[in-house]
């Protein structure tokens, strides 16, 4: 789901603003881009004639077209669609923004106020979170000095992967050591703490142990030899931890098999330490519900201090930011991966949909969801990237980005690479003076008084510039600094961006749910959205606190396959058109942009990646959000290394004042 940036009181404003504004986008039927099942027919990869850079940087340079080359050849997708499919697509964002921007104001109008909501937030009074089970560990956390945990501390300070394995194959650390320090940490720091990771894996010290012997035997496997991973808890395991998506309905559903990109990550080496809690269904369960609460988790905080951690992949992010684990695996539908990853200073990437295979992960919409890294580093986002990749014969998208399967992408972290391209950065000032307007008459209609000229600007430097992603600037200097071409885009030259992922998810959410439990068989804990409806219902209070408004109005849905295509057909023509406009009409090979234009990506199938660019004047971490088109990763790497360089944006929290702070709230 989106990430809510903005005052929700203008979304009915700004949804009937862009859609007043007639576009006309591919006539694309629901089947075009099928949700991975367990029978789909085996997609080959392509044979690579150069190789695995050549082929992707290659590759990649073609999906760029221009407006010209529209106009000389293929028709657009927003050329294509017809006004039948955007009318469709207007009464569909028209209704989805009257359910959620109603519902907030009669049911929790805290949340429609600038600083409404007060974090850290504490948990609601139910009784259905599941306590973390550290039963497995308990004999390695006893050994564990504080000694050799403040040792371990300064091994790892700001430590690569690629350094972690030097420790490892120096002798000074070990596989097993390094999971029982992070569980140690996770003892500390997160148990109704953070509230970051929603189960561990009781075989993971056995796991650890057994590639600590295949090192010490000279058999590593790779970069991911012996690295502690997190999972976001709607990726399945088929091992002894539940998969959930943190819904009180799949608590104790426990996979018949791993999901395709665990496969590859144990094949890598990679130590699946636990899982991550996560806004419950991917963060598409009540208007009312914060961002990082789940049933079966709780809520997630940030590590930072008293801010949103937004979400969904709040725990993915968190755990990394926290040092509660190396790197971590989030899932995107619209910003869920990047929103989090740039409030709590981490690197996250949202791959081209398709890159990485959505086999066996716990679905919110097929059209718009992917799994994807994050980590504390670019190159450990590009080491999990290469391991994650490729094709599945279980999920046809994956055929779509064969030409990326193999490839390493460490390769393209370098300045070189980078100087090779022409950036663009879209400059927010329309925006964000809308923004602040908005935001001083609604704060001055509450204190009964006109904000001063001091004020507004305090508000633009303090609240609407981190908000809408940082100041662009910042991204100026960086990249200007390392010898990078930039070209600055006001954002009132821009098409209009258009929330593409409201509209479409309701009736997305209830087929592909139905469809992930279909193929799961007999085993499958819920057949429908409308079996998690009732079995909230039987205890509401407890299993569904905030409510689960999202899930009853997915589940009851009138729209049908028809209407939906045409939705679909219109979202995904309006994301398409405005990427491919912004790059063809400036020139340029990757944009630089503000959060308010990350659903984009979602709907267009299109890579971002967040970069940590310091601290705001209040002390959240901020990030510099990249995307391009489809299977444009190595230019991002070479493009986010350069800034990832000239920034050293990545703060490590004061987890002790945060904790401090916590306990503050919920009294433990």
């Amino acid at each position: 789901m989106k990430t809510k940036l903005i005052p929700l009181l203008l979304i009915p404003v700004l949804l009937l603003a862009a859609c007043s504004q007639a576009a006309p986008a591919p006539v694309v039927t629901p089947d075009s881009n099928p949700a991975p099942t367990e029978a789909a027919a085996e997609a080959p990869a392509t044979e690579p004639t150069a190789t695995p850079g050549e082929e992707a940087m290659a590759t990649e340079e073609t999906t760029t077209t221009t407006s010209e080359e529209q106009a000389a050849g293929e028709p657009s997708l927003l050329d294509a669609l017809s006004e039948e499919d955007f009318a469709l697509f207007q009464q569909a964002a028209a209704d989805a923004a009257q359910r959620m921007v109603g519902t907030m104001q009669s049911s929790c109008i805290e949340v429609l106020i600038p600083g409404g909501r007060q974090f850290p937030l504490p948990e609601p009074d139910y009784n259905a979170k599941r306590p973390l089970d550290l039963s497995a560990f308990g004999d390695a956390l006893a050994g564990l000095t504080p000694e050799r945990a403040a040792e371990i501390d300064s091994l790892l300070a700001a430590k690569t992967v690629p350094e972690i394995q030097e420790l490892m194959a120096d002798g000074q650390l070990t596989s097993v050591e390094l999971v029982t320090y992070y569980v140690d940490r996770i003892q500390r720091y997160d148990v109704d703490k953070l509230n970051s990771v929603i189960a561990l894996n009781p075989e993971a010290l056995g796991i650890a142990a057994q590639l600590d012997e295949e090192r010490a035997n000279g058999a590593a496997r790779g970069p991911l030899h012996g690295i502690p991973v997190l999972l976001k808890d709607n990726i399945a395991t088929g091992d002894q931890m539940p998969t959930t998506a943190g819904v009180y309905a799949l608590k104790d559903w426990h996979a018949d098999r791993d999901a395709f990109l665990v496969g590859k990550l144990r094949d890598a080496g990679a130590i699946i330490m636990g899982k991550a809690n996560l806004s419950e269904w991917a963060n598409y369960m009540d208007p009312c519900m914060p961002s990082g609460f789940s049933a079966v988790g709780g809520q997630t905080r940030n590590a930072y201090g008293p801010y949103d951690p937004l979400g969904s992949s709040s725990g993915s992010a968190v755990s990394v930011a926290a040092n509660l684990t190396t790197v971590s695996v989030g899932s995107e539908t619209s910003g869920s991966l990047i929103q989090p990853a740039r409030v709590d200073g981490v690197v996250g990437m949202r791959p081209s949909q398709g890159l990485i295979s959505r086999d066996h992960v716990v679905p919110l919409g097929s059209y718009l969801d992917t799994p994807g890294p994050m980590g504390r580093s670019l190159t450990d986002v590009a080491i999990m990237l290469t391991a994650m990749a490729g094709v599945d014969p279980n999920d046809a998208k994956t055929s779509d980005a064969a030409s990326l399967d193999g490839v390493d992408f460490m390769q393209f972290l370098s300045l070189d690479e980078a100087r090779k391209l022409r950036v663009g950065v879209i400059r927010p000032d329309t925006q964000a003076a809308a923004t602040v307007a908005s935001y001083a008459e609604m704060l001055g209609q509450l204190a009964g008084k006109e904000l001063t000229e001091a004020e507004q600007q305090a508000l633009l430097e303090e609240v609407v510039l981190p908000q809408l992603g940082g100041d662009p600037d910042v991204a100026i200097a960086a990249l200007k600094a390392q010898g990078i071409e930039v070209v600055e885009i006001p954002d009132d030259t821009l098409p209009p961006s258009f929330d593409t992922a409201q509209p479409q998810l309701p009736y997305d959410f209830q087929h592909s749910v139905a469809e992930f439990f279909s193929g799961i068989g007999d085993t499958a804990p819920v057949k429908s959205l409308g079996d998690v409806v009732a079995i909230n219902n039987q205890d509401p209070t407890n299993r569904a606190p905030y409510g689960q408004r999202f899930v009853e109005w997915s589940a009851g849905t009138e729209m049908t396959a028809d209407q939906f295509a045409g939705v679909l057909a219109a979202a995904q023509a309006l994301a398409d058109n405005w990427i491919t406009t912004v790059l063809a009409d400036n020139n340029v090979d990757v944009l630089v942009s503000g959060t308010s234009y990350s659903s984009n990506a979602g709907a267009a199938g299109v890579p971002a990646l967040t970069i940590p660019a310091g601290l705001d004047p209040a002390g959240q971490p901020q990030g510099v959000i990249l995307s391009g088109p489809y299977l444009s990763e190595p230019k991002l790497f070479a493009v986010g290394y350069a800034l990832e360089q000239a920034l050293q944006g990545r703060v490590e929290p004061d987890l002790d004042a945060t904790i401090q702070q916590i306990e503050a709230v919920t009294g433990q």
